[in-house]
């Protein structure tokens, strides 16, 4: 934990934006309020928080706490000041599904489903679920990897109204199942800004 310490020491961010990392962290992804490494030689990745939101490391772990290391996600290994140690998932985001191609099956959708309805059942609020934080392992398991906004109070429909396009337009059998990112990024803008028919 000491040396994971000691490599979060020298992640550096201006604001925002991610300037450098130590060589024993590999970038694999960033959101809104993190940035995600995996490990090197481990099946551990860590989650550390821009400077500004530091404070919701300990929220995310209270809630993966809360989850008790369900399998539909990652488990918490460690918290520390501003960043998580988590089970480092294999497998591609829904989002990449869209990018290459790769069908989305009604047995994925069922389990996103399930993996919703154990949050709730622990109390939570699941919440901001979209393509990039859903994931599906070789398995064929999948996997909530962003939990951080569970605890939020407000009803959050992105779920809801991705399974509804999900049955609606992407499960007929003429509709395209790849599309390149632009598009994807024009819809998604779209639907922030409340401008598709869902």
């Amino acid at each position: 934990m000491e040396t994971i310490k000691e490599w979060v020491t020298h992640v550096d961010f201006n604001g925002d934006r991610l300037v450098n990392g130590p060589k024993q962290l590999e970038w694999i992804g960033q959101g809104r309020s993190a940035v995600v490494f995996r490990i090197e030689g481990t099946n551990h990745a860590v989650k550390v928080f821009y400077p500004r939101f530091k404070g919701l490391a300990k929220k995310e772990a209270d809630v993966y706490r809360m989850l008790s290391n369900h399998d539909f996600f990652p488990q918490l290994i460690k918290e520390g000041d501003g960043f998580l140690v988590l089970e480092f998932v294999e497998g591609i985001t829904f989002y990449d599904c869209l990018v290459q191609g790769i069908k989305i099956t009604p047995e994925m959708v069922k389990q996103v489903d399930k993996a919703l309805e154990f949050a709730k059942s622990r109390g939570l609020n699941p919440s901001d679920i979209h393509l990039k934080n859903m994931m599906i392992t070789p398995e064929n398991e999948v996997k909530i990897i962003d939990v951080v906004r569970f605890t939020q109070e407000k009803e959050c429909t992105h779920w809801p109204d991705l399974k509804k396009a999900y049955y609606t337009y992407y499960q007929k059998r003429y509709f395209p199942k790849k599309y390149p990112k632009i598009v994807i990024e024009f819809i998604i803008k779209l639907y922030r800004k409340h401008l598709l028919p869902i």
